[in-house]
């Protein structure tokens, strides 16, 4: 199907980002947040269909398996060409020393750690994603490789539920590498889900907690609150988010690490 030239790039790739980090998109949802008609968002999903990225629904819209055309076994189909989440992994990763024990969050932020993460020595990572965890155990340097277990979600291609809570609970991490939909600068991160239980987990069972996330994140508005700025250590951003912003979320103990946006 042509793109009609009324398709602006930037709401598909807005549509594009939602499905890849959710799994799933609602017609109403992505009409409330892009300012546009549901007649318009229904459009854009027929062009993103055509493109392979998802499959219609009614009301809305769910990813195309991400293992459908990607070998997982080399690099997770979550992994998109994304040079502001490449970055952010980037200034991310650089906080992780040899030997340490880390858990990852699904998502598609949080995948771009991966490329970092295999040249990383001697790591522990716990994982709920099937993705990261089958690239690691193919090509990482000496990683020890823990699956959350629980139930598997084809969606996100990672494991939900309370077994993937209690599993998560028995360990002690240094870190949490976690992603967020939106961010409120008065109450912390924000997703579409009412299901957040895991990514709570995921930062009661490590030492310090490192979101991941665009600074146009604050411009996502979500209804359900996923960690409090008072549970995380760390912020790696892109250097879009303005100062204000930095401040406002500094008062809270929240280091901000605002790292410039590599094209290659």
């Amino acid at each position: 199907m042509p793109r009609p030239s009324a398709y602006t790039e930037s709401n598909l790739n807005a549509i594009k980002q939602h499905i890849l980090g959710e799994g799933r998109v609602t017609v109403k949802r992505l009409s409330d947040e892009l300012q546009v008609s549901e007649v318009s968002i229904r459009k854009y999903l027929s062009v993103l269909e055509n493109q392979g990225v998802l499959i219609r629904t009614r009301g809305g819209a769910v990813v195309k398996d991400m293992l459908e055309h990607t070998d997982a076994l080399s690099q997770p189909a979550i992994i998109d060409d994304n040079p502001i989440k490449r970055s952010i992994a980037s200034a991310a990763a650089q906080l992780i020393q040899p030997g340490s024990r880390i858990v990852v969050d699904s998502g598609s932020t949080t995948a771009h750690l991966l490329p970092f993460l295999q040249q990383i020595e001697g790591l522990v990572v716990m994982t709920n994603s099937l993705p990261i965890a089958n690239a690691l155990t193919q090509k990482s340097h000496n990683a020890t490789i823990l699956m959350s277990g629980g139930t598997w979600d084809p969606l996100s291609q990672s494991f939900q539920g309370q077994m993937s809570e209690k599993m998560i609970q028995s360990y002690n991490f240094e870190m949490a590498f976690v992603g967020a939909s939106g961010l409120d600068l008065s109450k912390g991160t924000t997703t579409f889900h009412e299901l957040t239980k895991l990514s709570q987990v995921m930062s009661d069972a490590a030492q310090q907690t490192i979101v991941l996330a665009e600074s146009d994140k604050l411009f996502k508005k979500m209804p359900n609150i996923e960690l409090s700025w008072m549970k995380i250590s760390t912020l790696v951003t892109d250097n879009l988010l303005s100062d204000d912003a930095k401040h406002q979320i500094q008062q809270y103990g929240v280091q901000v690490n605002c790292t410039p946006i590599k094209e290659n």
